[in-house]
């Protein structure tokens, strides 16, 4: 019985991208739901100017959608509203540029972004730029006038990479400067390519220059790229250890619903699991069983770990796990490099449903005065704990009142017994009886009934 299976057949569990920065941290990153874009931190105001468009999850590199760029028809706006880094006059401090692109040609001259302002320093006022291009298919970062030195001479600080932009491939791109030092360096993939101090001396050990922001900022985002752009992100710290795998290291977690197999005490059997798992990739399997879900937490009752496609019988012995209510824990993990992530489209969970307990096979209802002998013969099955004698007075409507016993059904807790007396019954009333086997499981469950019988209460016997 297939009971956990993804949306559509279109669709399968899998990890889904995530961004690599802190929410904490971060000043502006570019978001976009429904093909509408914003800033989700709230301290940008972004604004479309001609065709931007947006690319659907199956070419984003994270999350469900990319911006497409083709130069030079559309670009945006990125404008600080509530921005701690860049209001006017802020000393801005550690801060980080990252974002991934995937460009068409990389020609040279394409322009990533371009941010401008003005700064007043004392008496003097000075043009800002900070320029992110391509130069010879290599990604280069110009800063012109952003780091103030303290003299009042103006300032011009240059990254150039070293590898290529390869066409038609995502790569990731980070600039990272420390006030507390003037380091600033770029970094592709996760790889150093350009390395500069921001000091008095151009070394480590000089005064640092520390950046500015001016007035009538705005970032310009593609004014004249063509191609793929996403995760465009400001953040407010030095980025140490640049996370760039598409999915994260923690992975990822699937939990199905509480299944309810149908009744108690059901066996469970096997769990196939239809996935594609490659490379380093790994699904970690569980299980949780139980005959009542009440009072069910997030650890309690205990997950089971399980092999997909093989027996749950208990080791060493033939016996399977048993329960009514079921519920599955997939622990999704990509691969060493974190580009692939495991993809299962079903699950097919085996299993077989406790047989209620069969009927006595024999049973005898011997009348006296004001009295009915009930005799049954023994059922055999394992876990029978109990029989229960149902009479009424009416062909198969069992729900008799009048017996000392008590009223229908009355169990009979020996499981060792094969017969019960009823007295205070109705001397020249007809009474109808039946038995039934009951069985451990929790709740129990009641198995089929016997053959009717009757007897008639009377004074004399026959």
């Amino acid at each position: 019985m297939t009971i956990a299976t993804p949306a559509s057949e279109q669709t399968a569990f899998v990890l889904v991208p995530v961004s690599s920065a802190s929410a904490d941290t971060r000043d502006l990153q570019l978001s976009i739901t429904d093909g509408e874009l914003s800033d989700t931190t709230g301290r940008w105001d972004v604004s479309r100017e001609g065709v931007v468009d947006v690319v659907a999850a199956a070419s984003a590199r994270i999350g469900n959608s990319a911006l497409s760029f083709v130069a030079p028809r559309g670009k945006l706006t990125l404008s600080p509203v509530r921005s701690e880094l860049f209001m006017p006059g802020t000393v801005i401090g550690d801060f980080s540029i990252d974002f991934w692109l995937k460009p068409v040609r990389a020609d040279n001259g394409e322009i990533v972004f371009l941010y401008r302002s003005t700064l007043q320093y004392g008496r003097q006022r000075f043009a800002q730029q900070m320029t992110a291009s391509i130069n010879r298919n290599r990604m280069n970062f110009a800063m012109f006038n952003f780091f103030i030195d303290p003299a009042g001479r103006e300032t011009s600080i240059s990254l150039q990479g070293r590898s290529l932009l390869v066409p038609g491939r995502w790569s990731h791109h980070l600039v990272r400067f420390s006030v507390d030092c003037g380091l600033f360096e770029y970094l592709m993939d996760g790889r150093l390519e350009a390395v500069s101090y921001v000091t008095s001396t151009g070394r480590e050990g000089g005064t640092v220059f520390a950046p500015v922001a001016g007035a009538s900022t705005r970032f310009d985002l593609a004014p004249n790229y063509t191609g793929l752009l996403d995760e465009f992100c400001l953040s407010n710290v030095y980025i140490d250890e640049p996370d760039i795998g598409r999915y994260s290291r923690a992975g990822g977690l699937v939990v199905s619903p509480v299944f309810d197999l149908g009744g108690p005490n059901t066996r469970l059997q096997r769990i196939d699991m239809a996935a594609s798992i490659a490379n380093e990739a790994a699904v970690h399997c569980s299980y949780r069983l139980a005959d009542s879900s009440l009072g069910w937490t997030e650890m309690e009752p205990e997950w089971q770990a399980f092999l997909p496609g093989q027996s749950l019988a208990m080791a060493g012995a033939a016996e399977f796990p048993t329960g009514r209510y079921l519920q599955l824990r997939l622990d999704l993990y990509p691969d060493a490099a974190r580009e692939t992530t495991p993809t299962i489209s079903a699950l097919d969970v085996h299993f077989r449903l406790d047989d209620l307990p069969p009927a006595p096979a024999f049973v005898r209802a011997v009348a006296g005065d004001g009295r009915i002998t009930v005799q049954w013969s023994a059922v055999s099955e394992a876990d029978v704990r109990a029989y229960v004698v149902y009479y009424g007075i009416s062909p198969g409507y069992y729900y008799g009142t009048g017996a000392i016993e008590g009223s229908s059904p009355i169990m009979v807790a020996d499981v060792h017994a094969t017969s019960l007396v009823l007295t205070g019954l109705r001397n020249g009333t007809l009474y109808f009886i039946v038995v039934a086997a009951m069985d451990s499981a929790n709740p129990p469950q009641v198995g089929e009934f016997s053959q009717e019988v009757s007897a008639r209460p009377s004074r004399t016997t026959q």
